[in-house]
């Protein structure tokens, strides 16, 4: 049988401390006691002014530099896409994990109860399980949280092929159905924004169009994943759009669930 007690995490950043931060402390915080998890933070430019702070973040935590990925905040022609890909492939055969994790850093996780839910679906014989599905990019699997079987992350990698339309780790989604191999998506406001009736608080209190996506549980009744969305933008201040949760509401956020302990 499949296990998890042991997972490692990837998890590319881009100068912003602050996110990287909520993400590996809501990840530590909820994880079972007896898992063994070990985060590998990839930063993609030459900033190390968080480096030192960052490996005390949670027991296991590797810091990588990867400056050749320094987009220099501008996600024109698929750049972004390509600074994620290549975090993901620097440390891709690092991972001695059955299992490994990979996302966004503007996401955390919200309940002890998300690692009961991919233990599930890893016994159910999935190897790859998303938190979030793209409905207008044929339901692919989105990066901003996966987990997949190593073996099957280290054969097909997560590089985009755009002449396909396949954006970063979607090809991950197209590997699996043209090989029926078992996969499993989470429902979430980002498939439809109408779920958000079933979140509890105080994720329901933000409303359908908030930009901040929430995955539920099986049962449609507890957010157990977050993801800000245009974090990066939102970070460096070029994202303001009317009703959208912003980079200092997420702080809040992220600090209030956690009763402290994301504290500065």
């Amino acid at each position: 049988m499949s296990s998890l007690d042991v997972l490692e995490v990837i998890v590319p950043t881009y100068k912003s401390r602050n996110l990287t931060r909520a993400f590996v402390k809501s990840f530590e915080h909820f994880s079972p006691a007896d898992m063994e998890v070990t985060f590998h933070l990839i930063e993609n430019s030459k900033d190390v002014s968080y480096k030192d702070e960052a490996l005390t973040w949670a027991k296991n935590v590797k810091w990588y530099q990867n400056p050749d990925a320094d987009t220099n905040e501008d996600a024109t022609s698929n750049k972004g896409s390509w600074a994620n890909c290549s975090a993901i492939d620097f440390v891709k055969h690092d991972i001695k994990s059955e299992f490994v994790f990979m996302c966004h850093n503007d996401c955390i996780v919200t309940s002890t109860l998300f690692f009961e839910e991919i233990k599930e679906k890893v016994e159910e014989g999935n190897l790859l399980v998303g938190t979030l599905r793209s409905p207008a990019r044929n339901d692919y699997l989105h990066s901003s949280g996966l987990l997949v079987n190593t073996g099957l992350f280290q054969e097909v990698g997560v590089t985009p092929e755009f002449h396909r339309d396949v954006d970063v780790c979607e090809i991950l989604t197209v590997h699996c159905r043209e090989n029926d191999i078992p996969y499993f998506a989470f429902e979430s406001t980002f498939s439809d924004k109408s779920l958000y009736e079933h979140c509890n608080e105080p994720w329901k209190s933000l409303g359908p169009k908030c930009g901040v996506d929430r995955t539920l549980d099986t049962n449609n009744k507890e957010v157990i994943y977050a993801h800000l969305g245009r974090g990066s933008e939102k970070n460096f201040g070029k994202y303001g759009k009317p009703g959208k949760v912003m980079y200092s509401d997420w702080g809040s956020l992220c600090e209030s669930l956690m009763e402290g302990y994301t504290d500065d």
